[in-house]
């Protein structure tokens, strides 16, 4: 069984950048600038920890 969200749920970069813009008070355009300061690791090398456990 899949993980993965429906594909109704799934928003475009651009929908996802304006949804966090309008949530923390700025604009699209400072979200793009903040996000281009992270090192953002692709997700093949990511480590998945359950804090349930």
């Amino acid at each position: 069984m899949s993980r993965e969200p429906p594909d109704a749920d799934i928003i475009s970069d651009e929908e996802l950048t304006e949804l966090l813009a309008d949530a923390e008070g700025t604009t699209p355009e400072e979200i793009e600038r903040s996000a281009a300061t992270l090192e953002i690791v692709p997700r093949e090398r990511t480590t998945i920890v359950d804090i349930d456990a």
